[in-house]
């Protein structure tokens, strides 16, 4: 698995080059001129483009031919301490390490101990992903590990929904929700979970994964949705969130659809949504599913 998922990044992106400065370089472009910064820019760039095309089309790929994957297997254990830091933190390096099977070990280890799925899912998939945020914006993994990491965590997501769907409710009448990432942003892995959470409460969930706002606008026209959730990662999405949700409203078939908005920034913005002109926001899945009863 691990040379395919290098395979896949390197076959998608075959002509671009992912600029790395060491601390050196840094120190001496910094004292001499502004080509450090210009250099930091380009870098930066880079990464937003490599992970656009990571995201749109790699994920969804990969995700699609691990459909099959046979789901992990639960335990009579019966542990209720949740995921430490330090387990966090390894589980996040085992997810980009050269060893395919440690992460699902890992995860499979936990289980026998009794941890349940949802407690896996909230407390060490979400933080793990937020880990490997942190090092790539510190420069401490390369675009392939991020690649390998994120993909991982997306594929022990999935296996992890059939046994977190067992406790599934009775579905609720008539519930539906659309969930994607706002448009101009690929931030999928939040996507994938909150919907797994609200498949588990009942409701028929959709998500357009990677679609532009005019793929999003045309399936809240066509189709009837109660919820429409939306999850922005980045300062940069914020007015395009604005604008956004503007048109789903103008466009959505249920005119008075509720309209969520989650991802990293409800950490450091709880109030984002009265900005925006959403109907509330969820900093997890487990909030989202609470926050959409409430609404209803």
């Amino acid at each position: 698995m691990y040379l395919n998922l290098v395979a896949a990044v390197r076959a998608a992106i075959p002509k671009k080059k992912f600029w790395l400065m060491s601390a050196d370089e840094a120190s001496n472009y910094a004292s001499g001129s502004s080509r450090y910064s210009e250099n930091k820019s380009s870098k930066d760039a880079c990464q937003a483009s490599l992970m656009e095309i990571l995201e749109s089309q790699i994920i969804p790929n990969l995700l699609k031919a691990n459909e099959s994957a046979s789901p992990f297997f639960s335990t009579d254990g019966a542990r209720t301490e949740l995921p430490t830091q330090e387990e966090i933190v390894r589980f996040a390096q085992l997810c980009i390490d050269a060893d395919a099977d440690a992460p699902d070990t890992f995860v499979q280890s936990l289980i026998a101990e009794g941890l349940a799925s949802e407690a896996i899912f909230l407390h060490l998939l979400a933080p793990a992903a937020r880990h490997l945020g942190y090092l790539w914006d510190e420069d401490m993994c390369d675009f392939t590990q991020v690649t390998i990491g994120l993909v991982r965590m997306q594929q022990i997501t999935l296996r992890l929904g059939s046994e977190f769907q067992e406790k599934r409710k009775l579905a609720m009448e008539g519930m539906r929700a659309l969930f994607a990432p706002v448009p101009g942003s690929q931030h999928t892995f939040g996507v994938l979970m909150v919907s797994e959470f609200f498949r588990r409460e009942g409701w028929q969930v959709w998500m357009e994964l990677g679609s532009s706002e005019a793929t999003l606008l045309e399936a809240v026209k066509k189709d009837w949705f109660d919820v429409i959730g939306l999850s922005v990662g980045i300062d940069a999405h914020v007015e395009s969130l604005t604008d956004s949700i503007r048109h789903i409203r103008l466009s959505s078939a249920n005119r008075n659809a509720k309209i969520l908005i989650g991802g990293p920034l409800l950490a450091l913005s709880p109030d984002l949504y009265k900005e925006v002109g959403a109907d509330g926001a969820a900093s997890d899945a487990a909030t989202a599913v609470e926050l959409a009863r409430t609404l209803f």
